[in-house]
């Protein structure tokens, strides 16, 4: 008697668990939250420490604050089970359902304009903050399977074509390089997001005595927009943020498809782990590279909407609107999905790095060095070296000779073509050129594929790794001693 089935398109090729990575891309899109939904709760912080603040500037008595943020708990619990009391006047009229008129005095001094901005900043700086952990994570997963792959000898290509030896490590490498300048970007936008414009009010400011210093410090802000006006019209950190993501994920794209072509039966260079693959209902010999499709597809969803952020800030004008499009929740979830997915890609993936070196023996990925070797030896200049190996490659194809067995009589026969007389080589000499290994070890520069000097960059992506979770961790940390701050003025203007 068969086991139970408890994911039906666990078939197959793909029978056995589904990775929680890859499932992640199924779940995303009916997870995500509206973008009202999402900044709901740091709109209800806020509340709370613009409420402090007040008190504090004696614009609320003690009695006033206390009882406008004991009556926040119970408007919060009423939010939570009535959407439509997240956005700002119907949560008012619902806190004044619960304690009075007192309610509206906790809009003193300020406008929707500037605690929506205030809100979303909230929201996106979190964001940022997953995002960069989700990288991190990515990076570390390409760095580690790079440090098992030192000596794993490939084809490298160019426009689709073989182009030269490397090593996986070497290509891993590359990865990591693009992922430690998108991290880059992500951490430098982090302050320019994590700014608190609280206290524009409407556009121009307001007359009450607010302490703005203090809203920002007890909501965790690294500072003020300062302006007035930018608080509430400036959106740049917005198309920013989608810029970043956009060409992040750009990046992650280009590799999910160079893996789905490695993966291919025409290919055969890597293999998916089956906790990562897909099936037919119809053709039982498929093994579906659907993480590597899906993680694109979430990428295309999260790349959008940069033009559309972009489109409705160039339609309006250096003011407040409520026609610039947002960055919504689904996208970022999509980003982040899509980056769990391939983190777990690369993790589990299976090299086969035997057909890897065949393809670099064989294909003629050596004749740079063989060029190389001519110029070295001979004397000759290298356009003609060119010349004389490009004979070399297309007698070889005409012949059916692969390059790991072309020989000394099919070099002098070129060069005879090519030059009129035979040139001072032996076979020894063709034989280190055309040998994909050797190959590797002769490119031993900084940032080149030879083992030493791919496991130089693998301990300088280890370091500023290091680096990056750091300030993540420090980051996180600064936030929370805000939110144990906000949390300690709120209790004592409570009274507790």
């Amino acid at each position: 008697m068969s086991a139970p089935v408890t994911d039906a398109t666990r078939i197959g090729r793909a029978s056995g668990a589904k990775a929680p990575e890859f499932q992640e891309l199924y779940d995303f899109d009916a997870a995500a939250l509206t973008l009202t939904s999402a900044v709901f709760p740091y709109d209800s912080k806020i509340h709370r420490a613009h409420v402090v603040m007040l008190a504090e500037q004696a614009i609320l008595s003690a009695d006033e604050a206390s009882r406008i943020l004991r009556g926040l708990a119970l408007a919060d619990a009423r939010a939570e089970d009535d959407p439509a009391l997240r956005t700002y006047l119907p949560y008012e009229a619902a806190l004044k359902r619960e304690i009075g008129s007192v309610a509206g005095k906790m809009h003193i001094g300020r406008s929707r304009n500037d605690l929506a901005n205030a809100g979303k900043r909230m929201f996106l700086r979190d964001q940022l903050l997953r995002t960069i952990a989700a990288v991190i994570g990515l990076r570390e997963a390409v760095v580690e399977k790079a440090a098992d792959h030192l000596h794993t000898v490939m084809v490298v290509y160019t426009q689709r074509k073989e182009a030269q030896p490397i090593t996986l490590g070497h290509y891993l490498m590359a990865i990591s390089e693009n992922l430690g300048k998108a991290l880059d970007r992500f951490r430098e936008l982090y302050p320019r997001v994590n700014q608190c414009p609280l206290g524009a009010a409407a556009t121009a400011g307001t007359g009450w005595p607010l302490d703005r210093e203090r809203t920002a410090a007890l909501l965790g802000f690294d500072g003020l927009v300062v302006n007035s006006i930018e608080g509430v019209a400036g959106w740049d950190h917005v198309a920013e943020f989608a810029f970043d993501n956009a060409l992040f994920l750009s990046a992650l794209s280009r590799l999910a498809s160079e893996i789905q072509l490695w993966s291919s039966d025409e290919y055969q260079m890597a293999e998916l782990d089956a906790s990562f693959a897909g099936t037919s209902s119809i053709m039982p010999q498929k093994k579906n590279p659907d993480s590597l499709e899906r993680s694109r597809k979430a990428a295309f969803a999260a790349m959008g909407p940069l033009v559309g952020i972009l489109t409705s800030l160039n339609g309006i004008e250096y003011q407040y609107s409520a026609a610039r499009v947002e960055l919504e929740p689904r996208s970022i979830d999509a980003m982040i999905a899509a980056t769990h997915a391939m983190t777990g890609v690369v993790r589990t993936l299976h090299p086969n790095k035997a057909q890897m070196l065949r393809y670099a023996a064989e294909n003629y990925a050596t004749m740079t060095d063989l060029t190389d070797m001519l110029v070295r030896r001979v004397g000759i200049d290298y356009r003609e070296a060119h010349e004389i190996v490009a004979r070399v490659v297309m007698s070889a194809i005409e012949r059916g000779i692969k390059a790991n067995h072309i020989g000394l009589d099919l070099v002098q026969e070129a060069a005879i073509a090519q030059t009129g007389q035979p040139i001072a080589v032996g076979a020894q000499d063709i034989a280190d050129a055309l040998d994909p290994v050797q190959n590797v070890a002769r490119r031993k520069g900084k940032g080149m594929p030879a083992p030493d000097s791919v496991k130089a960059a693998i301990d300088e992506a280890r370091l500023a790794l290091d680096a990056d979770r750091s300030w993540l961790d420090r980051t996180t940390q600064r936030l929370a001693t805000a939110d144990a701050q906000l949390a300690a003025a709120v209790a004592a203007n409570c009274g507790g």
